[in-house]
């Protein structure tokens, strides 16, 4: 059995990054930086891990620093988010879920992918959004980790 590699790539493809070891988590955010950010009610993240991971196309990459202690990285061209890393977490690369290639594109078949481990930050989530009854235990308060009755 070969071993999952996982792929992610912008949209234009100018950059992409590739990680043949294990996740070592996938999550949901919920908290007004990924919000704002990406756009979207939420996002969700893999992290794997940084010294396992091989970024091509790094010349198209610009950083944005939203905070002191992060990085995130985008395509210049196509303004895709490819990447982040954290200062507090040096050991993981955060990537946004959507940018990892399906499998018929070279990624991890859809058995691979790990189970979310939770939705964090509910507290600071978008109004109008419903939570989905997906059984996944959900966090909040002020640093996005306690856990909440569902």
């Amino acid at each position: 059995m070969n071993k999952p590699r996982w792929r992610a790539a912008c949209y234009c493809g100018a950059a992409s990054l590739l990680c043949s070891a294990a996740p070592r988590g996938f999550m949901h955010c919920h908290c007004g930086q990924c919000r704002r950010l990406s756009g979207a009610a939420f996002s969700s993240w893999l992290s794997l891990p940084a010294e396992d991971v091989q970024i091509a196309g790094q010349a198209a990459l610009r950083e944005y620093r939203p905070t002191a202690n992060g990085q995130r990285f985008f395509c210049a061209q196509c303004g895709s988010h490819l990447y982040t890393v954290d200062a507090r977490m040096p050991e993981i690369i955060g990537v946004p879920a959507g940018a990892v290639l399906a499998a018929e594109a070279g990624g991890p078949a859809i058995e691979d992918w790990p189970t979310a481990s939770g939705h964090y930050f509910c507290s600071d989530g978008a109004p109008w959004v419903a939570f989905a009854s997906d059984g996944l235990p959900r966090f909040g308060g002020p640093e996005g980790m306690t856990a909440l009755d569902a």
